[in-house]
C-alpha cells in the first residue's frame, strides 16, 4: 500500500515519487508495495484524458516504474489505453508488467463521472504473489457485496489489495472501515486498502489506509491527511470458505503467474511520510497549451 499525494497532470513528479518509494520499500525488504488509484497521473484526470499526448506520457511513466521494480512487486494505478481507456492497476514484478486489472464499477454520481471517460473492465483475476493468492481491484469495486472481491475470493484469493482515491467527508472513515470490515468477514479474506492523500479541486483525500484480517478486525491504519509509511508482516492462514455463486461481475478469470512466488510472509507498506500536505496551488499543475 502506498499512501501518497499525487498531483493531477504532474506525470514526471508523480513518477519520481513512486520510483523513490519503490526503492525505499525494496531497501526495507518489502515483498509488495501498492500505490493509490491513478497514482501515476493523479485523480481525477478528467478532460486531460482527451489529450492523446497525456495518455501516452502516462504509459511512458508506467514504463519507468516497471524498470524500477527489480526484486519487488509493485501495484500502481494508471490509465490503460489498450482497446479504449481504462482505469487500471498495473501488477508489476521484477522488471515486467505481469497484468493489468481494469476497474469494473465506474462511479457516476456526485463528484464522480468516470463513465464519461473510461470503459469498465470485465475480469477478476487472482495472482500468486509471494506464495499467496491475491486479488487486486480498484476503489468502487470493493464497495459492492458480491462484487469483484467476492469473485476473487471464490477463485481462491486469500488477500485483496484495493487501490483507491476515496474523497473525504464527515464520517467517511468510519463508513469506509465498516464496509471493509464487512467485506473481509463476508469473504474470509485479508484486505489491504490503499487510499490517496491530498486535494484536487473540491476533493480532499484523507488517506487512512487500512489492513483487515479475515474476521474483519482492523490490524493497522495509516495516518489521515498526510503521507505515511505503515509496515506490516502478514502470515495468512489457509482458510476454508464457501463460494458465493451470486458474484455480480461480468467474468471471473483465474490468472496464475509462474515463477512469481517467494514466501508466504508478505510485507504491506503504505508509503513513508516524506512531505507535509502541499498547498492547493501545487495541484493546479496542468497549464493548457497556447496554440
Amino acid at each position: 500500500m502506498a499512501q501518497i499525494d499525487s498531483v493531477v497532470g504532474d506525470l514526471a513528479g508523480n513518477t519520481a515519487c513512486i520510483v523513490s518509494h519503490v526503492q525505499k520499500a525494496r531497501s526495507l525488504g518489502a515483498d509488495v508495495i501498492a500505490f493509490p488509484e491513478l497514482a501515476i497521473c493523479g485523480y481525477p484526470p478528467e478532460d486531460l484524458l482527451h489529450k492523446p499526448r497525456f495518455v501516452e506520457e502516462n504509459l511512458q511513466a508506467l514504463d519507468a516504474v516497471i524498470k524500477a521494480s527489480q526484486g519487488i512487486t509493485v501495484i500502481v494505478g494508471y490509465v490503460d489505453s489498450h482497446d479504449g481507456l481504462r482505469n487500471a492497476a498495473a501488477i508489476i514484478h521484477n522488471g515486467s508488467l505481469i497484468d493489468s486489472y481494469h476497474k469494473i464499477f465506474l462511479p457516476n454520481y456526485g463528484v464522480f463521472d468516470e463513465n464519461r471517460y473510461f470503459l469498465p473492465g470485465n475480469r477478476c483475476p487472482v495472482y500468486t504473489i509471494c506464495g499467496l493468492q491475491v486479488g487486486v481491484n480498484i476503489c468502487e469495486d470493493i464497495w459492492f457485496t458480491s462484487g469483484p472481491s467476492t469473485a476473487q475470493a471464490n477463485k481462491g484469493a486469500e488477500l485483496i489489495i484495493n487501490i483507491s482515491a476515496s474523497p473525504y467527508h464527515f464520517g467517511k472513515r468510519n463508513q469506509r472501515e465498516k464496509m471493509l470490515s464487512d467485506r473481509a468477514r463476508e469473504n474470509r479474506v485479508y484486505i489491504a486498502y490503499t487510499n490517496m492523500v491530498g486535494g484536487q479541486d473540491e476533493l480532499v483525500f484523507d488517506g487512512a489506509s487500512d489492513v483487515f484480517d479475515y474476521n474483519g478486525n482492523l490490524l493497522i491504519r495509516g495516518k489521515q491527511f498526510q503521507e505515511d509509511l505503515v509496515v506490516l508482516d502478514l502470515d495468512i492462514p489457509v482458510l476454508p470458505r464457501q463460494a458465493d455463486t451470486n458474484a455480480n461481475v461480468p467474468d471471473s478469470i483465474f490468472v496464475s503467474s509462474a515463477g512469481f512466488e517467494t514466501s508466504r510472509l508478505l510485507k504491506i507498506l503504505p508509503l513513508p511520510l516524506w512531505k507535509q500536505m502541499q498547498r492547493y496551488i501545487r495541484h493546479c499543475y496542468w497549464v493548457p497549451e497556447i496554440t
